[in-house]
């Protein structure tokens, strides 16, 4: 079964679907920020929300420090969007 494009662009525009990916992405997001505390970082973790040129909606969780995210020779590695998303 194949839906058409329109279809597609109405349901991701829904409010629905945007309400619920909006309430998984502070789901992780807030799980996020307790890794980050929990860690000792200081990361700043936000959701972003919109609707790509395509008409796809997206929510994404976004961390101002990719070098707690990632880690480097002087930053220890939390990994806190990584492991947030996992677990929700």
């Amino acid at each position: 079964m194949t839906i058409s494009a329109e279809v597609w662009r109405r349901v991701n525009r829904s409010k629905a679907v945007r309400q619920a990916e909006k309430l998984v992405a502070e789901q992780v997001a807030a799980r996020a920020r307790a890794i980050t505390a929990a860690e000792g970082g200081k990361a700043k973790i936000r959701v972003e929300a919109g609707i790509r040129p395509g008409g796809r909606s997206r929510v994404n969780v976004v961390s101002d420090s990719p070098w707690e995210e990632y880690g480097t020779e002087s930053t220890k590695r939390i990994r806190a969007l990584g492991r947030a998303a996992r677990e929700v």
